[in-house]
């Protein structure tokens, strides 16, 4: 423990905002944004979002960009993340609470892969929400539906209007991970550095949070991937510190299996060796394990806070999950289907891991999907404010009372079944067997008080109405 305090102190002291041997550049970032490092948060209003743009870090001795220094999206383009504050001042000495989303939208690793993914290579068109107040983003959200905004609610027995919301957009196709400045695929240069943007917004988090009483992390996809690395560059920041800071995981639909092929000829692309050494992860021998995901997770939770829920949430038929796996080059090597064997694999592999781990749990849709922002189909279940609470508890995980599924190595996992076929008490355990596809990928919600989400109750003015048709489409292509 005391070595892996050691090196992460060692990046930090080499990245500190404030460290006179590097000089902060903001000629790469938009006129609408706030220089992140010169702009502190006690100078920003509440209930009303910003843009903030961290700089490039060069070495002043030599001119060369500082570790993690070089933020930007992967066509070069400018990047910015998102901030406000409660919209309610928080009175005195009350604790702080922090909320950072990292959003989703896939990943390359070639020229064909980015070429289909190149509008995700620049900043998503989100601007529209400065200014605004989480309430004001939430009304869109309900009226134009497929995604939503935590800030504006409350999940389970958290009430995320208290809490400082970060958003961190993603435009570097690498799971937020990368370390990669100039990766040229046949022609095409592709900047692979999304640990710098994620870094460089954990910098800014860290200054204007100096002890935070909690802080929730959670993102869709390829932003719920890298979760649990960021976990670790928290936890180890604050505790070098003295600060002992809960810090919890809602990780929605991760694309969590890495196939052989991909980390034998594409992952080095992404260059994780930085980040993943930098929190003491023995990047060398697992980078071309095909259990490289289950290896991070288990290295995460083994220097985890046991009060600390860790929660992953994924449908049992996920299309966009089992594309990417077999774009990847996941393989049927026992003549099964794909599909089937893509599920088998996670159910192996997480229920192993809630086995070894009591602070980790899994939330299980039984349906067709992927995910969205804010938690959207997730909130949409029965049962899921019941297992986010047991995620913030500050004791060890408790099962939620429904229907439970075995896995092949026999341990449960807490399931959602239709909202209309809910019940209180657990059904007889069964085995899980391979999704059945298509299936329905819309979740009915009950009118019953019980079975509907807690969220405002917002009124659908016609304005409201119209700015989500504008937006619509763009947001759940965006967000998700």
């Amino acid at each position: 423990m005391k070595q892996r305090i050691a090196t992460f102190l060692l990046l930090s002291a080499a990245m500190a905002n404030g460290d006179d041997s590097t000089i902060i550049s903001y000629k790469n970032c938009d006129a609408n944004s706030l220089p992140a490092e010169n702009t502190s948060i006690s100078t920003l209003n509440n209930g009303q979002f910003y843009k903030m743009c961290p700089g490039s870090h060069k070495h002043s001795n030599n001119d060369t960009f500082a570790t993690l220094g070089q933020p930007k999206c992967g066509d070069g383009s400018n990047f910015a993340f998102y901030l406000t504050r409660p919209e309610q001042p928080q009175q005195g000495e009350q604790p702080q609470k922090v909320l950072i989303e990292l959003s989703g939208g896939g990943a390359c690793w070639d020229k064909g892969t980015c070429a289909l993914q190149s509008f995700f290579l620049k900043m998503p068109p989100l601007d529209f929400v400065l200014g605004m107040s989480c309430s004001d983003v939430g009304k869109i959200a309900e009226v134009s539906e497929g995604w939503d905004i935590l800030c504006a609610r409350t999940v389970g027995q958290t009430d995320f209007t208290e809490y400082n919301t970060i958003v961190i957009p993603y435009c570097t196709q690498d799971v937020h991970l990368g370390d990669a400045a100039e990766v040229l695929y046949d022609g095409t240069t592709i900047q692979h550095v999304g640990g710098h943007n994620t870094y460089r917004t954990l910098q800014w988090v860290f200054d204007n949070f100096e002890d935070p009483s909690h802080i929730v992390l959670t993102g869709c996809s390829a932003g719920a991937t890298p979760l649990p690395v960021f976990y670790h560059m928290i936890k180890e920041h604050y505790k070098a510190r003295g600060r002992d800071v809960k810090v919890n995981i809602i990780s929605d639909s991760p694309v969590y299996l890495t196939p052989r092929n991909f980390l034998e000829n594409h992952f080095q692309f992404w260059n994780h060796e930085t980040v993943m050494k930098s929190i003491g992860f023995d990047y060398d021998t697992h980078k071309e394990d095909v259990q490289y995901a289950s290896a991070v997770l288990d290295y995460v939770l083994d220097g985890s806070d046991d009060t600390d829920g860790i929660g992953l949430v994924s449908h049992n038929d996920d299309a966009i999950s089992l594309m990417y796996y077999i774009a990847m080059g996941g393989d049927d090597d026992t003549k099964t289907s794909v599909q089937t064997q893509w599920w088998s694999e996670m159910n192996n592999s997480w229920s192993q891991t809630m086995n070894e781990h009591e602070n980790f749990d899994v939330f299980i849709i039984n349906g067709s999907g992927h995910c969205s922002s804010g938690l959207y189909f997730a909130n949409q279940q029965p049962d899921f404010e019941k297992w986010v609470s047991n995620i913030v508890a500050s004791t060890s995980l408790t099962p939620v009372q429904q229907e439970t599924v075995v896995m092949n190595t026999s341990v449960t996992m807490t399931a959602a079944t239709d909202p209309t076929s809910a019940t209180t008490e657990a059904y007889e355990s069964r085995p899980v067997e391979s999704p059945v596809s298509p299936m329905n990928n819309t979740f009915p919600s009950s009118e019953s008080e019980t079975d509907t989400p807690s969220t405002a109750t917002f009124k659908k003015s016609a304005g409201y109405i119209l700015i989500a048709t504008l937006l619509c489409l763009q947001l759940c292509l965006l967000l998700g």
